[in-house]
């Protein structure tokens, strides 16, 4: 078994619109190598839809824990408030968003919480540290913006709006319409990620892909996949011969991690392979 961290989260289970997930926007970052003014354009198999990401400065594994946190918190029912943009008082949240197209006729929710909350929530330490690096998260959440332009339309939002009281340290957190539809219609689609396993894993990439398997890999499935797309899922970038080989050699390392997880069970072959399986 991993061993496990101290924790006390009270919200181990978080659900991300499959849209939303599917769209790589998290990766491992060294310190002092995030980049600044990122975009990254995917094409679906059939040419017929596009999405754009673009991002104030890259997001990194962190800051995906910073949003599962924050829509862990938003899935209990009693946590979240239709978002109306006609209220003075959440206005500039919902504004926030830079809703386009189909999406501004969405309805869509906020959540109350704390500084405090979601420090809890990270499992992290109380100190002005933590807190530097929620208001900075936050920041480049809400500078993160999704596009989607099909045949017949584009629509586009924000990941998140917020607005924190500086003597209270309230915090309202706008989530976008997509994320949203998880709450206000199930029916949607969406995928479960356990935040107790995820943190159990120390390192980045063992996170990374963590979240990636708990898309490619249903529970009570099995699925063989290739170590090189594991690679190019997690890392995003363009690699050299050096670079890939060291990411092969992380991502084994990360696999064997995971393996230790009570719910998994993983085998990697000699042919560059491995087989993933959910218990």
């Amino acid at each position: 078994m991993a061993e496990k961290k101290q924790n006390n989260i009270k919200y181990p289970i978080a659900k991300n619109h499959q849209l939303i997930q599917v769209l790589p926007q998290f990766r491992p970052i060294k310190r002092g190598a995030r980049k600044r003014g990122v975009e990254r354009i995917y094409t679906s198999k059939d040419g017929k839809t596009k999405a754009i990401i673009m991002m104030w400065k890259e997001l990194d594994v962190a800051d995906q824990d910073l949003l599962l946190s924050i829509l862990a918190i938003a899935l209990p029912i009693e946590r979240g408030n239709i978002l109306d943009e006609t209220s003075s008082t959440v206005k500039k949240l919902y504004e926030q968003l830079e809703l386009k197209g189909l999406l501004a006729k969405w309805q869509t929710l906020y959540i109350e919480t704390t500084l405090d909350e979601l420090r809890r929530e990270l499992n992290r330490s109380d100190g002005a540290k933590t807190y530097k690096f929620i208001r900075e998260s936050l920041k480049r959440l809400m500078n993160t913006s999704i596009e989607i332009e099909t045949e017949e339309t584009i629509y586009g939002t924000n990941l998140i709006g917020y607005e924190i009281d500086k003597n209270t340290r309230q915090i309202k957190i706008a989530l976008n319409p997509i994320n949203a539809l998880v709450f206000l219609n199930d029916k949607n689609g969406y995928i479960l990620h356990n935040r107790k396993e995820r943190f159990a894993l120390r390192n980045e990439t063992a996170k990374a892909l963590h979240s990636i398997l708990v898309e490619l890999v249903a529970p009570n499935q099995n699925k063989v996949l290739k170590i090189d797309t594991l690679i190019e899922k997690v890392y995003l970038d363009n690699m050299d011969t050096q670079q890939k080989r060291n990411a092969r050699r992380a991502i084994k390392t990360a696999l064997q991690k995971i393996a230790q997880l009570e719910r998994w069970d993983i085998e990697m072959y000699n042919n560059g392979t491995v087989k993933v399986k959910r218990i």
